[in-house]
């Protein structure tokens, strides 16, 4: 496989999966607990979106599904360590302490900051190796999830249980992507009431995987693009989304292009409503 590249671009995590139906998903490492069984003999319904970017191309110079792509494991951070470092001050500053956690988009590490108590850290990912690896799902007794959001954006069969999560974070994964507003306005469904999604991106991805509109995108742009993603979601408080981190910086994109300071950091932050009035929640 060619290795990342810094295009504007390059990297990304996780691998593997095999598909029943069109769901495309396993729980691994755990039984289905009985509210799951229940939930799902109910027949949960995703949360809807209630709009669609439009400017977006969702095309990929590799459009195999994902699953071939993300066979193998990885075991790489993607980013340098004064990102990871920079990651984890966000979580310390925006999540509770003992909280319940999905880390979607995920591998072999979580870059959860060790000064907060966790609850319960869920996990999903593509690869069963690299999620099998994942520290912070076996202390606290986690969930692994694998499901291809390409095939599948939502949660349902994985996580059926409304407002679960404290905080729902993807860091350098949400370029992938092809329907995010569908999988943040699912996200809504899980989070509690002024719950956070927290979603982190750089410079470098896997770019033949990375969506055509991501890339031909700068990193403000991609930026607005994410709030845009929040807007067609619903759920969200528009009005208290935080953008963290100087990677819009002309200045930093050009230094990172020439290998030349720390990778670009940018955390997009959006609280959930205190009361969704969605009829799928």
């Amino acid at each position: 496989m060619t290795a990342f590249r810094r295009f504007p671009v390059v990297l990304f995590i996780i691998a593997t999966v095999k598909f029943q139906g069109s769901h495309a998903f396993f729980s691994i490492f755990s039984a289905p607990s009985t509210a799951t069984q229940q939930s799902t003999l109910l027949k949960v319904e995703p949360r809807l979106p209630i709009g669609r970017v439009k400017s977006l191309d969702r095309r990929k110079v590799d459009s195999r599904p994902d699953s071939m792509f993300y066979e193998q494991p990885k075991f790489v951070t993607h980013t340098d360590q004064q990102f990871i470092e920079r990651l984890r001050k966000v979580y310390e500053q925006q999540l509770p302490d003992n909280a319940t956690i999905l880390d979607i988009c995920s591998s072999h590490v979580s870059h959860l900051p060790t000064t907060l108590h966790y609850k319960r850290v869920d996990i999903h990912g593509m690869n069963v190796d690299e999620l099998k690896s994942n520290p912070w799902r076996s202390i606290t007794k986690g969930k692994a999830f694998i499901r291809d959001f390409n095939e599948n954006p939502t949660l349902v069969g994985l996580c059926d249980q409304r407002q679960e999560y404290d905080a729902v974070l993807c860091a350098l994964g949400i370029q992938y992507i092809q329907e995010p507003e569908a999988l943040f306005a699912d996200v809504a469904r899980i989070l509690k009431p002024n719950g956070k999604c927290i979603i982190t991106f750089s410079n470098r991805f896997f770019y033949e995987k990375a969506l055509t509109g991501w890339i031909e995108r700068g990193m403000l742009e991609r930026t607005g693009l994410i709030k845009s993603y929040f807007q067609a979601a619903g759920g969200y408080d528009l009005d208290s989304i935080q953008v963290v981190g100087d990677g819009t910086s002309v200045w930093k994109q050009l230094m990172s292009a020439g290998g030349i300071g720390s990778d670009p950091f940018v955390s997009v932050i959006a609280t959930k409503k205190a009361a969704d009035i969605s009829t799928r929640i």
